[in-house]
């Protein structure tokens, strides 16, 4: 017997008993629904930080930073009307903390590094769009080549002029929306040196989503931002450094590398992969948690497949002799009881998989509509073909291994005592 005809006689075989073998499919399709949902959300979220992050975890990429408490960039709470006597009171005190040409030097002659980029720390006041109102917006930053989640437009090239990435979150104040805001103009207003206000438009090139990681800041393309630094006195003043080591991978020692940073200065060091650790850890715990319930859950299914087939074995007895009294090996009865649990795995984890898909559809469109509306692009539950032939494969291979003690017990028959068995 060929094992194509071994396999279609198990699967013939399996499905004598209907209303018992359901019940142990049902039993394995709970824990498969739990590790195919498990397995959607870290892909989910894995594709959202991705697409966020771009080149973020780059191994190798550091934020070197002064040793301070302070971030002038602020977060992602939306725009408020400008009040010039109404300044943040720690505000000036990045002033303070600039990094100049000197802290460049001095990273410079980090062993390993490749390059070094300074990032200009420029003040403004405030941001005027469609409505002609102003908002208190106090900080622009220059970006470096990030690659950011982009609801539409384009990110900001090297050559760009007057060209900035806006947040979402800040469109509806300046009277515009995602799709109809690029090469609208805004202006933003900053001090000089003297104190006086300067404004100047700049181009909306593109517009970035909310997100969890990248704040809602406007980036703007490094030569008006120079321009600005410039004008307010600070050439060579910046919020902070990307450092670049060369020859950097996964496997790097980046704990190592951070060591080296801050041991050139009173710096702190911050690799771009470390910036991200906290989210990873957190979607990984949860998907971990949940991964431990789906495979409790299929455990106890596996003592439900042994009955099974030990019932089975019990049932078929007599039918077991007489096929090895025909000439059946021991080794070619154990692979047909075996691939009988092996099919009830390969049932139980194709209907779990679909049943997972159709839920992971309505998941979607609830958290889309609620908890992650402002997080557009997350698809919360991604069930990719990867991740179900994996859950399928596993549920296979633990029903298999289920399957092992009634298969060596039923090649361990006697055929002679088979035969004689009521």
């Amino acid at each position: 017997m060929k094992i194509l005809d071994i396999a279609l006689t198990a699967n013939r075989n399996l499905w004598r008993s209907k209303l018992r073998t359901m019940l142990t499919i049902l039993a394995i399709f709970i824990g498969g629904f739990t590790l195919t949902l498990t397995t959607a959300l870290n892909t989910g979220a894995s594709q959202y930080l991705d697409r966020q992050l771009g080149n973020i975890a780059v191994p190798g990429i550091f934020e070197v930073t002064p040793k301070v408490d302070f971030n002038p960039v602020g977060g992602d709470d939306g725009l408020r009307e400008y009040d010039p006597d109404n300044k943040p009171a720690s505000f000036d005190s990045f002033y303070s903390a600039s990094m100049t040409q000197e802290d460049i030097d001095k990273v410079k002659k980090v062993e390993g590094i490749e390059s070094v980029v300074p990032m200009y720390q420029v003040a403004s006041e405030y941001i005027i769009g469609t409505t002609g109102k102003k908002f208190a917006l106090n900080m622009v930053q220059q970006n470096f080549g990030l690659n950011l989640d982009l609801a539409s437009g384009r990110h900001l090239k090297a050559n760009d002029t007057a060209s900035v990435v806006m947040p979402e979150g800040y469109l509806q104040a300046l009277g515009m929306d995602a799709q109809h805001a690029i090469n609208n103009k805004v202006t933003i207003a900053y001090k000089d040196r003297t104190g006086k206000v300067i404004e100047r438009q700049f181009t909306i090139v593109g517009v970035a989503r909310k997100a969890i990681v990248t704040t809602g800041t406007v980036h703007m393309d490094v030569n008006s931002v120079k321009t600005m630094a410039e004008d307010q006195g600070q050439p060579e003043r910046y919020l902070e450094l990307i450092a670049t080591f060369k020859d950097a991978n996964e496997s790097t020692d980046e704990s190592a590398l951070k060591a080296r940073l801050e041991g050139a200065g009173t710096y702190t060091a911050t690799s771009f992969k470390e910036s991200i650790g906290t989210l990873t850890t957190v979607v990984g715990a949860i998907t971990a948690a949940l991964n431990v319930v789906g495979i409790i859950a299929l455990l106890a299914a596996s003592f439900g497949i042994i009955n099974t087939l030990l019932m089975s074995v019990y049932e078929r007895t007599q039918e077991i002799g007489l096929m090895k009294a025909l000439g059946m090996r021991r080794g070619k009865v154990f692979l047909l009881f075996a691939f009988e649990a092996a099919l009830v795995g390969f049932w139980g984890s194709v209907v779990a998989v679909g049943a997972a898909i159709g839920a992971s559809a309505l998941i979607n469109n609830y958290a889309s509509a609620n908890f992650l509306k402002d997080f557009e692009g997350f698809t919360l539950l991604v069930v990719n073909p990867g991740g179900a032939l994996f859950v399928i494969g596993l549920i296979m291979l633990i029903a298999f291994v289920a399957g092992t003690l009634p298969a060596i017990k039923a090649s361990r028959l006697n055929p002679i005592e088979a035969l004689r068995s009521e």
